[in-house]
């Protein structure tokens, strides 16, 4: 199902996260059909979505999406509940669960 209306937030559902060199994970809403990352640091981050009850857990690599110092991302993560996120530099990323683009 395509949705075609800008980015509507969850309010109440923004983290603040602290990407470091070792990956580090966390829940989101899996009800949400997107979720808006911004990168507020100053350094890239990568991050993932996945289902947490699938095994083995993925952590965030250098493979993942980028979302580089300054900028925000908005992806769709469908049945997605958790994100993992990894910066070798270090930065802050907030992360929100919503509907739209």
């Amino acid at each position: 199902m395509t949705i075609k209306q800008p980015f509507a937030p969850h309010y109440g559902s923004n983290q603040v996260l602290a990407a470091a060199a070792a990956a580090s994970a966390v829940a989101i809403s899996h009800q949400a059909k997107q979720m808006r990352v911004v990168n507020t640091g100053a350094n890239k981050a990568y991050f993932r979505t996945y289902d947490s009850g699938s095994a083995p857990i993925p952590a965030a690599s250098t493979a993942d999406y980028c979302v580089p110092p300054g900028l925000a991302a908005t992806v769709s993560k469908i049945g997605h509940n958790a994100i993992s996120v990894i910066s070798a530099g270090g930065t802050t990323l907030e992360v929100m669960t919503g509907e739209g683009f």
